[in-house]
């Protein structure tokens, strides 16, 4: 038996039919077995049990919360996967398949997680509420297919969807039913993975729509004031270890007590391969790129699709210097690794930066003009590739790129727009845009020179000159 999927639920018999109707329409990886753990529902829950001879209701006396229910699942479970998952929730037709192929694709992997419309982290697909239809579901996960990378690194994945092998849930330990019906129980788990050196990622072609807390509503809960209690008891767990304070510390964006914890921890769990995460991010905020890039390499061979940790690294190895090997690093990184469209900008913009260093306008411009398309809103992105162009002499592709640079509030465009039409022969322009820049920069000698240049006021005046990135 392959897959047995456990579906913890009280009440919300309708939503739990559409999620079980969403398995059961699986393309290549139908369930073995579909398990719905009836936490002492008051409506219909076991009539499900008709839907399909794979599916079973456990009916329990009292209603256990999420952890316990979903450890009641995997009890009763006879597959050699486990898929823990919401009952408010809807599978595209690729789900189980794109999960079971990216679990399989190494040993090393603990968990594997979709991407979903309503989840923490960057799983998130901001695609609304149209997964709700199978039609829209389907379309969405036809959309992620030819996305770069298929699979991607994290630390720690939300609860809502995960596929472990039973051997692996066995071996670190099931739900911690101290949280109750919810919250932290996912986290609890995660870190338990990752101290045992299992790898936690993301299948980003495989799509799960998400109602969203759905058992919370129905039960009258405060999520924010359920939330709260649960991290204490999550702090509470685990302040006595060192790999816990290091984490707790890095909730809390302190740098230095993670990466004192996470030595301390290194000890303990020589698999934990959140350790040099922390000490890589202490070591670049103390610009020791070198131990850094040290840490960075090691977690890379851990989880080599770690896409924050790469990105680190190009920023690593360009603050040492290397600006050959930062570019090829950071290209690697562009076009093998999941990056959101915030993320490729930055790095398509430090190519570019990378490229005028090296003497390569052309590549240059190329990169902020990607960049630009990007981040359409980011006006020095405009402004650097109106550098490149002007440079290189193609005055109407800069006057388009300053004039999108200054359109979106980027100030200093407007002093290297007057350069671009000064160049033009387009005089009176050229002068309402350096006298644009000296309103907006009051304080910048570069912009109040170039004014004087072109009204042609003051001894020695000359041509404007000097446009600028930044």
């Amino acid at each position: 038996m392959r897959c047995s999927v456990v579906i913890p639920c009280h009440n919300g018999a309708d939503l739990t039919r559409h999620c079980v109707q969403s398995l059961l329409a699986q393309e290549g990886a139908t369930p073995a077995e579909i398990l719905l753990v009836d936490n002492a529902s008051s409506d219909d829950i076991g009539s499900l049990a008709r839907l399909h001879p794979s599916v079973r209701v456990l009916r329990q006396a009292s209603n256990l919360g999420f952890g316990a229910g979903t450890n009641a699942g995997i009890r009763a479970s006879r597959g050699e996967l486990v898929l823990l998952l919401n009952n408010d929730t809807r599978a595209a037709t690729n789900l189980l398949l794109e999960l079971t192929r990216v679990l399989d694709s190494s040993p090393a992997i603990g968990a594997v997680a979709p991407v979903s419309n309503h989840v923490k982290g960057p799983a998130r697909l901001p695609v609304g509420a149209i997964g709700r239809n199978a039609a829209d579901r389907a379309a969405i996960a036809a959309a992620l297919r030819p996305s770069t990378a298929a699979v991607q690194d994290v630390d720690s994945l939300a609860g809502l969807c995960l596929l472990l092998r039973r051997p692996t849930l066995d071996r670190v330990g099931w739900f911690d039913e101290r949280f109750g019906h919810g919250n932290f129980e996912d986290d609890d788990l995660c870190l338990r993975l990752r101290l045992h050196g299992y790898r936690l990622v993301i299948a980003r072609r495989a799509f799960l729509h998400h109602e969203g807390h759905a058992t919370f509503r129905a039960l009258g809960l405060d999520l924010p004031t359920e939330i709260q209690r649960r991290r204490r008891q999550f702090l509470d767990k685990w302040r006595p270890d060192p790999a816990g304070r290091a984490t707790i510390a890095a909730m809390h964006a302190d740098l230095r007590g993670a990466a004192t914890a996470a030595a301390a921890a290194q000890r303990i769990w020589p698999q934990w391969p959140d350790a040099d995460w922390h000490l890589a991010r202490w070591h670049a905020s103390n610009d020791d790129h070198a131990a850094a890039a040290r840490h960075l390499r090691n977690l890379l061979r851990s989880c080599p699709q770690h896409s924050d940790a790469a990105l680190a690294l190009g920023r690593a190895l360009r603050s040492l210097g290397d600006d050959d090997a930062a570019g090829a690093h950071l290209l690697q990184t562009a076009r093998t690794f999941h990056l959101d469209a915030m993320q490729l900008a930055r790095v398509l913009g430090e190519l570019g930066q990378l490229d005028l260093r090296r003497n390569r306008p052309a590549s240059a411009t190329a990169h902020f003009l990607a960049a630009a398309a990007l981040q359409p809103a980011d006006g020095s992105l405009h402004n650097w590739a109106g550098v490149c162009q002007l440079a290189g002499g193609d005055l109407e592709a800069a006057e388009r790129s300053f004039r999108a640079a200054a359109a979106a509030d980027f100030a200093l465009a407007h002093t290297n727009l007057g350069i671009c039409l000064h160049r033009l022969g387009r005089g009176d322009e050229a002068r309402r845009s350096f006298e644009r820049a000296v309103a907006l920069l009051p304080d910048d000698a570069t912009a109040r020179q170039n004014l004087l240049a072109a009204a042609g006021a003051g001894a020695g005046a000359t041509a404007p000159v000097s446009s600028r990135g930044s």
